[in-house]
């Protein structure tokens, strides 16, 4: 035993480290010239080539990581110690090798066993660089609560739809996994709900010259509060006020708490909800998403929608608790959302103004969830024209996206261009600096997108037709 234990520990590369510096040498001799020398096209590709191997590289510290996780494992259990936690010790190790705090790397070594044991063809996809470390977290985290037999469906799945995550940030990763998720623990999150609403509290504190306030809320108190504070300063800075939006929505909030002590909170908004007819109906089981705060258990919308539960049914609120929807005075309009024939995509609509109406661009924030530019993680702040209106772009859902301030105004960057490629799903492909990539709205149900009935027969043929689409030079 004593001896198998010795060869497993036995260094099988002693010169790791030297291959290592030999190969970043030659890596730095390469990018060297670019680094001085280089167009922009060149340094913006060498970037995007770096992530990729950069990615590969954490492949490996995450297997290495797994790996030592194991040893130590076997080493406690063959010495019969630490028999309460035979893991303990390792996240520290691992923590200290990436000169990281060690605080979280217990969690990460769960993450790393969920790669490694339960989905195979995702860690195959990270050892290529085709996530990010970020990303891969991203994908892990929400599985961590449901089994592996049902982490091992969501892989085989992500296997059969490979471009699932195309260009998505990590927050919209993040959701996509959780709608997933959530097929599988309902009467868990609804319980969650129920404690998290008990949870609700506002704390102030001193910070140099600001008082700082940090506190939670319930799920429909805080959307509505959110959505309303979001909406009215962007409306408030539309028509010139110089105050930036973190301070119009600070002095918003304030004025509603010191203006008097009001039973119910007036809110003039419309909260948006997608939801499939089975789920509110029929008690399918596909999530429902709720804008402004992602995915939510259908069970939990069906109540909320509903009113109070008959009594014996499952809840996530009980007899003595305050039904939120009587404390919120609201001004809603209902708005019904169509969707393509064979699909879940939502159908457009057009308009000849030179700026998007008020329901166009409440359409547009409905659709694209998150800013349409590959990566962001923003929120829809602002209502874009695809091909910009003086080059006679038309004020329209098809060649309308979502955007945040910020990458609003990047795409005026020379050399910055895009155009839509598809139309359902809606699709926009977007050339920068000689890279290219393709931004699709989410779907409206589901997690993919699906190709029409009359079309599923040649998914080889849509793939190719895709791939060309991509590869077609603008």
């Amino acid at each position: 035993m004593h001896e198998a234990r010795a060869q497993r520990h036995r260094s099988p590369s002693p010169t790791l480290h030297q291959e290592v510096k030999d190969l970043m040498q030659e890596l730095e001799t390469r990018l060297a010239w670019i680094e001085y020398h280089g167009t922009k096209d060149e340094c913006a590709r060498a970037i995007e080539e770096l992530e990729t191997v950069t990615s590969a590289y954490h492949y490996h510290q995450s297997a290495l990581a797994h790996q030592l996780e194991k040893e130590v494992f076997r080493d406690h259990e063959e010495r019969g110690v630490n028999i309460d936690d035979l893991t303990r010790g390792a996240a520290s190790t691992v923590a200290m090798a990436r000169s990281q705090d060690p605080s979280t790397y217990r969690g990460k070594l769960v993450s790393y066993r969920i790669l490694f044991e339960d989905t195979p063809n995702l860690a195959q996809c990270y050892s290529r660089g085709e996530y990010t470390e970020a990303q891969i977290e991203a994908i892990l985290s929400p599985l961590k609560k449901i089994d592996a037999e049902y982490r091992t469906a969501f892989d085989d799945f992500l296997r059969q739809n490979p471009d699932m995550f195309e260009s998505q940030g990590t927050r919209q990763i993040r959701d996509t996994v959780t709608k997933f998720t959530l097929q599988y623990l309902e009467d868990d999150q609804c319980h969650e709900a129920e404690d998290a609403a008990q949870k609700r509290h506002i704390r102030f504190h001193r910070d140099g010259d600001l008082i700082r306030f940090s506190g939670c809320l319930p799920v429909i108190q805080g959307v509505a509060l959110r959505e309303h504070l979001r909406h009215t300063s962007f409306t408030i800075k539309q028509h010139g006020d110089p105050r930036t939006r973190s301070q119009i929505e600070a002095d918003l909030l304030v004025a509603n708490l010191v203006s008097g002590s009001r039973k119910k909170l007036p809110l003039a908004l419309s909260l948006n909800l997608i939801m499939t007819d089975r789920s509110l109906f029929l008690g399918d089981k596909e999530p429902a998403f709720l804008e402004g705060y992602g995915y939510i258990s259908s069970q939990i919308i069906r109540e909320m929608i509903a009113g109070p539960p008959i009594d014996g049914e499952v809840s996530y609120r009980n007899s003595t608790q305050e039904n939120y929807l009587e404390q919120l005075d609201t001004v809603t309009e209902i708005v019904r959302l169509y969707t393509a024939p064979g699909d879940s995509e939502l159908v457009a609509m057009d308009s000849k103004a030179r700026l998007f109406p008020e329901k166009l661009r409440a359409f547009l924030r409905v659709r694209d969830r998150y800013c349409r530019t590959p990566f962001c993680n923003g929120l829809v702040e602002e209502a874009d024209h695809i091909i910009q209106h003086h080059l006679g772009g038309e004020t329209s859902a098809g060649n309308g996206d979502g955007k945040c301030s910020l990458c609003n105004k990047a795409k005026e960057l020379p050399g910055w261009d895009e155009y839509m490629a598809l139309d359902n799903p809606h699709s926009i492909i977007i050339n920068n600096m000689g890279m290219r990539y393709l931004s699709k709205s989410p779907p409206a149900t589901g997690l993919v997108h699906q190709p029409f009935p009359q079309l599923m027969c040649d998914s080889k043929w849509i793939q190719g037709f895709r791939r060309r689409l991509v590869q077609h030079p603008g």
